[in-house]
């Protein structure tokens, strides 16, 4: 099968513009953080500086390569990969504490800023590492 010539469309364009958006809030977040003097909060904003890393990578990986065929097969098997891991752990993180604790109000908070963007991260390094061992040569 023959790509398609490699202009640069509105759709890439786009995504490069999203993906330098998430890449530097990322960066920005991580950097914030690691510049302070103690690291007592790094649960809480290192799996978001993870998450806003990943998809800004994505994102460009579509930018840069999304003419090509093969490309985009390995981008869907991440970003579905990256959703369903995702969503599994979010609603892990956030129904779980509620089922196990009931009288607290501050259990969801693990799925909100935990578990979702881990299992968002792993998913999507595991769809990408499973499409790449089924992809031949």
């Amino acid at each position: 099968m023959v790509d398609p010539p490699a202009s640069l469309t509105l759709a890439r364009q786009g995504a490069a513009a999203a993906g330098a958006v998430a890449l530097f809030a990322g960066f920005w977040l991580a950097g914030h953080n690691i510049a302070r003097r103690y690291w007592d909060a790094w649960i809480f904003w290192a799996p978001f500086s993870l998450l806003l890393a990943t998809v800004g990578l994505l994102c460009w990986w579509f930018a840069l390569q999304g003419h090509r065929t093969a490309s985009r097969k390995g981008m869907a098997a991440s970003w579905w990969g990256g959703w369903l891991v995702g969503a599994v752990a979010f609603v892990a993180g956030f129904v779980g504490p509620l089922i196990a604790t009931p009288a607290t109000t501050l259990g969801p908070l693990l799925g909100i800023l935990i578990t979702g963007p881990l299992g968002f991260v792993v998913g999507a390094l595991g769809g990408f590492v499973v499409h790449k061992l089924r992809t031949p040569g």
